[in-house]
C-alpha cells in the first residue's frame, strides 16, 4: 500500500511538473506572407476566438466553415483528398477518426514545424492520441475523460452511498432494484442501440484494456480481451438481472427515464453534465451531483476517455506552416479555449484551458445543477488518470457498424457476450485484412 501511496503521489508530482513547464513555452511567430486558411469544423461559436487570433496573427485570415457533423465532413474531406482539391487547410477530426485519415496519406505531420516542442501543454494521454511515434498528426483540441453523476436526491431516498468500486456500484444497483421493486434502477447500458459503442469502448480504456496496437507497421487486434470480457459481463449480468436499464441513448425514452427518476444514474465524459442540465426537466436542478468514476481493484484511479476532438492540417494546404500555427494557438491560448468552453461546449486538453479560472467558475447554470459543485474539476482529475496506451484502428468505422447486431444479441440473450466479442473479433480482423490492413 506504502508503494501505491508513493507512486501516486510521484505521478501528481509529474503532472504538476508538466503544467508549471507548460506556462514557460512560447508558441511559434509567423514571419511569412499574409494568408487565408480555410477551416472546418462543427464547434459552435468559433467566431469568437478566430477573431482573437487574428488580433494575435494578423497576417493570418481565418475562412471558418461548418460542412457537417463528424461523418458528414469526413465523407466530403475524403472526397476532397480524393479528387486532389476541395480540402480545408486545418480540418476537426476526432480522435478515434484519426487514424483513417493517416492511413490514407491525408494529414501533414506537423514534427516538422516543432510540434513536439509543445507536447507538454497538453495532458499526456491526448498527446499520445495525435502521434504515431515521432510524427504528430494533429492538435489536440477537446477530451471527453468519465466521471460518474448520479441523482443525490433519489440516491437519498434510497439510501444509496456514492460507489467507490465496480463492486460497490453493483451492490447499489442491487439495492436499488430491490429496495424500489423495479421501478427505479441504478444506470443505464448506453452502448444499446446503433453504433453506441463508444461508451463501451471507454469503459474498456477505464479498465486498463485496449482494442488495437500498432507494433511498428503491423496492427494488434484484442477486442476480445480478458479484459474486454470482464467489462461486459459485468454489465450483461446487471441487464439479465434487471438492475439496469438498456434504453437507447439519445432518445426521448433515455431523458425521461432520467428526467423522472427512474435511473439514477450515468457514465458522465466531460461533456455530459452540460447535456443533463440541458435536456432534464427543471425539478432536476440542483438534485444530480458528480464523482470520480468507479474502480476495478488492484489498479491506481484510472478513466477512460469518450469522445474529443483534434485540429489536424491536411497535405492539400499550401500554408502548413501558418496552418499549424493556428490549430496550435487555438487549443493553448486560455482566452480561446475559455470561449470555446462556453461557446462551444469544448472541455479542453490543454493545461492552459484545464486551469483557467472561468472554467472553475461554481455560479455557472450547470455547475448549480450539481449543487454547486465544480464539476470541471473532476473531468480534469478525470483527464490525468485516462491511460496513455490505447489507440484506434483505420477500419474503426466498420467496427461501429458491425457491432450493434453483436450488442443488441447478447442484450437480448441469443448470443452470450463472449460470442458477440469473439465475431466482433474475426469480422474487424476479416475486413481489416480483406482492405489490405497488415493485422493479426
Amino acid at each position: 500500500m506504502k508503494k501505491l501511496v508513493i507512486v501516486v503521489l510521484l505521478i501528481s508530482v509529474l503532472l504538476l511538473s508538466f503544467a508549471a513547464f507548460a506556462n514557460t513555452v512560447q508558441l511559434p511567430a509567423y514571419n511569412g506572407p499574409a494568408v487565408t486558411l480555410t477551416f472546418w469544423s462543427w464547434v459552435p461559436g468559433l467566431d469568437h476566438a478566430i477573431a482573437l487570433f487574428e488580433k494575435a496573427y494578423p497576417n493570418i485570415k481565418i475562412n471558418w466553415t461548418n460542412v457537417g457533423t463528424g461523418q458528414a465532413e469526413y465523407n466530403k474531406l475524403l472526397t476532397a483528398l480524393t479528387a486532389g482539391s476541395g480540402a480545408p487547410d486545418v480540418v476537426q477530426i476526432e480522435y478515434q477518426m484519426l487514424p483513417t485519415f493517416i492511413s490514407y496519406g491525408g494529414l501533414v505531420d506537423l514534427s516538422k514545424y516543432g510540434a513536439n516542442n509543445y507536447k507538454s501543454l497538453f495532458v499526456p494521454w491526448t498527446w499520445k492520441q495525435v502521434s504515431q511515434g515521432n510524427a504528430v498528426y494533429a492538435i489536440p483540441q477537446d477530451t471527453g475523460p468519465y466521471s460518474f453523476a448520479y441523482n443525490k436526491a433519489v440516491f437519498d431516498k434510497y439510501g444509496l452511498t456514492v460507489p467507490k468500486t465496480w463492486d460497490e456500484y453493483a451492490a447499489d444497483a442491487k439495492k436499488l432494484y430491490e429496495v424500489s421493486n423495479g421501478k427505479v434502477v441504478l444506470g443505464n447500458f448506453d452502448a444499446a442501440g446503433t453504433g453506441n459503442i463508444s461508451w463501451l469502448i471507454g469503459l474498456v480504456w477505464a479498465a486498463g484494456g485496449h482494442w488495437w496496437e500498432l507494433q511498428g507497421n503491423t496492427w494488434v487486434q484484442t477486442i476480445n480481451s480478458p479484459t474486454t470480457l470482464k467489462v461486459v459481463n459485468f454489465w450483461g449480468n446487471l441487464i439479465k438481472k434487471g438492475y439496469i436499464s438498456t434504453y437507447a441513448p439519445w432518445t426521448t425514452d433515455w431523458y425521461n427515464a432520467m428526467s423522472e427518476g427512474k435511473v439514477a444514474s450515468i457514465m458522465s465524459p466531460a461533456w455530459m453534465p452540460a447535456l443533463l442540465a440541458q435536456n432534464l426537466s427543471s425539478s432536476n436542478a440542483g438534485n444530480w451531483r458528480i464523482a470520480p468514476l468507479p474502480q476495478w481493484p488492484g489498479m491506481p484511479f484510472t478513466s477512460g476517455n469518450w469522445g474529443g476532438s483534434t485540429d489536424a492540417v491536411t497535405i492539400q494546404s499550401k500554408y502548413p506552416e501558418a496552418a499549424f500555427i493556428f490549430a496550435l494557438w487555438l487549443n493553448t491560448n486560455e482566452e480561446a479555449c475559455v470561449l470555446d468552453n462556453q461557446y462551444g461546449g469544448l472541455f479542453p486538453a490543454s493545461y492552459a484551458g484545464l486551469e483557467a479560472p472561468a472554467l472553475h467558475d461554481t455560479t455557472t447554470a450547470i455547475d448549480q445543477f450539481f449543487g454547486g459543485q465544480d464539476v470541471n474539476q473532476f473531468s480534469f482529475d478525470a483527464s490525468k488518470a485516462v491511460n496513455t496506451d490505447f489507440a484506434w484502428a483505420p477500419w474503426l468505422n466498420y467496427v461501429y457498424n458491425e457491432s450493434s447486431k453483436d450488442m443488441n444479441d447478447a442484450i437480448s440473450g441469443k448470443i452470450t457476450w463472449e460470442q458477440a466479442f469473439d465475431q466482433l473479433q474475426n469480422a474487424s480482423l476479416n475486413y481489416a485484412k480483406s482492405q489490405g490492413f497488415n493485422v493479426k
